[in-house]
C-alpha cells in the first residue's frame, strides 16, 4: 500500500517536497511555525502568558489559570498540542473542509506523543460527536477520526457512546454564555458507557477554545461514574489576561 499510495512524501499544510523521515509529515518551515505547548494550565492546558510572578506563584494557581480558575469544568485537565493560531489552523481546516482525511492519521501521532510526555494514562477513547446532518453533509467526523487512528496506535479501545442529539450553531460565533446556552442537553449517552465506570477516559477533539463543548460532554460522564476525565485536543486557542 505504502508503494502504491506513498505516504510522508509532501508537507501536509504547505505541499512542499519533503524526506520521508520528516516528523509528523511536516517540513521544517512548516515545522517551526507551529506553537508546541509545553507548559500549559494543568486545569485548561492554556499556554500562560502575561501573567505577573506574584500571580504565577499564586495558591489559588494551582487550581488553574487566570484564564479557567473561576469557571466549572467537569474534566479534571485538558491537554492542548499546539496553540491555535492563523497558521496551525491551517491543519485542521484542510482536514475537515477539503477532505483531507488522511491528516487525521498525522494529527493522531502529534496527540499520542503529547499524552506519553504527559504521563497520560487511560482506558477508553471517546470523541466529540457531531449531529447526523453536519456529518453526512461533511462526510465524516474529524473527532472520531483522529481517535480511531489513536486507538490503532495506543492499542485502546476508542467507544460510539455520545450522541448529539442537537444540531447546534456554530459555536465559533458565538460568546461563552452562548455556547454553553447552545450546548444545553445537546448530548446523551448510550448504554455503552456502562464499561467506563470507575475508568479513566481520553476525550477527543480537535480544538479546544472556550471548552464548552467538551466540558458539556464530561458533565454527563462524570454523571455515569467515570474515574478521571482528560480532553486532549490538537490546538488549543490562547487568552490574554
Amino acid at each position: 500500500m505504502d508503494i502504491i499510495y506513498p505516504s510522508n512524501i509532501k508537507c501536509i499544510i504547505c505541499n512542499k517536497p519533503i524526506s520521508k523521515e520528516n516528523t509528523y509529515s511536516l517540513c521544517k518551515d512548516c515545522f517551526k511555525e507551529l506553537n508546541f505547548i509545553n507548559d500549559g494550565c494543568i486545569k485548561c492546558g492554556k499556554t500562560i502568558i502575561n501573567q505577573s510572578i506574584e500571580e504565577i506563584s499564586s495558591k489559588e494557581l494551582l487550581d488553574g489559570c487566570l484564564s479557567c480558575i473561576n469557571k466549572t469544568y467537569y474534566f479534571d485537565k485538558a491537554i492542548g498540542c499546539i496553540e491555535y493560531n492563523e497558521f496551525s489552523k491551517k491543519m485542521v481546516f484542510k482536514f475537515k473542509y477539503n477532505d483531507k482525511t488522511f491528516m487525521a492519521k498525522y494529527i493522531a501521532n502529534i496527540i499520542k506523543d503529547k499524552l506519553e510526555s504527559e504521563n497520560i494514562k487511560y482506558d477508553y477513547i471517546l470523541y466529540v460527536p457531531l449531529h447526523k446532518n453536519r456529518e453526512r453533509k461533511r462526510g465524516f467526523n474529524q473527532s472520531k477520526l483522529i481517535a480511531k487512528y489513536l486507538g490503532c496506535m495506543t492499542n485502546i479501545e476508542v467507544l460510539n457512546c455520545i450522541k448529539r442529539n442537537k444540531n447546534t450553531s456554530r459555536l465559533f460565533k458565538l460568546k461563552n454564555e452562548e455556547r454553553i446556552k447552545e450546548l444545553k442537553n445537546a448530548f446523551t449517552v448510550n448504554d455503552k458507557i456502562g464499561i467506563c465506570k470507575n475508568k479513566n477516559i481520553l476525550l477527543v477533539d480537535d480544538i479546544f477554545t472556550t471548552g464548552s463543548t467538551v466540558n458539556e460532554i464530561s458533565k454527563i460522564l462524570q454523571c455515569k461514574e467515570v474515574n478521571n476525565i482528560y480532553v486532549c485536543t490538537l490546538l488549543t486557542k490562547i487568552n490574554s489576561y
